[in-house]
């Protein structure tokens, strides 16, 4: 690390840690936001479902389904921010640790170009290209009760209904 980078990280220190205090409450509202998102959705979900196996009708699964997979979307966006928060979280402590690579420095000198600052993440991949690469969120465990919900919709959507 260059001593005049040395400098001014121990320059900015607490600015640096007050930073990763307000990534820190960013990240936990994101989570949250992710985990209300799929409670609602699945809340929302059976509600239809219910409501689908009452009067017998099912268009309703389909509508049941179409409005979890806009919740799930949702939810993807939740965990794709997440992510990119933890990005910036992660840089930001291997800058305050000393531990900085020379692409946290580029990356730093980028965002002063754009005027950024830690708690804005960077886009520059697009958020769809993101999603179909090799560490998409798709591919997270947290998407797992989407995926049970999306395959129980559809059984249930093939599956003849009983008659009364």
């Amino acid at each position: 690390m260059p001593s005049n980078d040395l400098d001014r990280v121990q320059e900015d220190r607490d600015f640096l840690i007050k930073q990763s205090e307000m990534l820190q409450s960013v990240i936990k509202r994101m989570a949250d936001n992710s985990l209300e998102a799929k409670k609602f959705g699945l809340t929302v979900w059976a509600a239809i479902i219910g409501f689908g196996f009452q009067n017998r009708n099912p268009i309703l699964f389909i509508l049941a389904f179409v409005s979890f997979t806009l919740f799930g979307l949702l939810d993807i966006y939740y965990l794709y921010m997440e992510r990119e928060f933890r990005k910036n979280f992660n840089r930001l402590v291997r800058i305050i640790g000393g531990y900085a690579s020379n692409e946290d420095y580029q990356w730093v000198e980028q965002m002063k170009i754009k005027q950024r600052n830690f708690l804005i993440p960077d886009f520059s991949p697009d958020f769809f290209r993101q999603i179909s690469s090799k560490d998409s969120v798709l591919k997270s465990w947290a998407n797992l009760p989407y995926l049970i919900t999306f395959l129980i919709t559809i059984v249930l959507m093939y599956v003849p209904l009983p008659s009364k």
